[in-house]
């Protein structure tokens, strides 16, 4: 089943293979601007993501890796409302 696309950040379309941002008009068109590149903030994202995924793999105290699960949880949340920066 496919995800709906969700207005006013940034989605993945898999019918269009690539990445589309939909914006709501206050007249309540929606105007769909596409890319084929990932936003800037995806790539960031995944890079910090991918850094500290190896300090949690290579600690070994508990308490230091539920701060850097906490960490990587955040930058995953904001992940999922990425909005239109350009």
């Amino acid at each position: 089943m496919v995800r709906e696309l969700t207005v006013n950040r940034w989605n993945w379309s898999q019918k269009d293979n690539k990445w589309v941002y939909i914006e709501s008009k206050d007249n309540g068109k929606l105007v769909y601007h596409y890319q084929i590149n990932p936003p800037k903030q995806f790539t960031e994202s995944i890079s910090k993501i991918k850094i500290l995924n190896d300090k949690l793999v290579a600690c070994k105290d508990q308490e230091e890796n539920s701060k850097i699960f906490r960490e990587m949880m955040k930058i995953s949340k904001r992940m999922q409302f990425m909005s239109k920066t350009c």
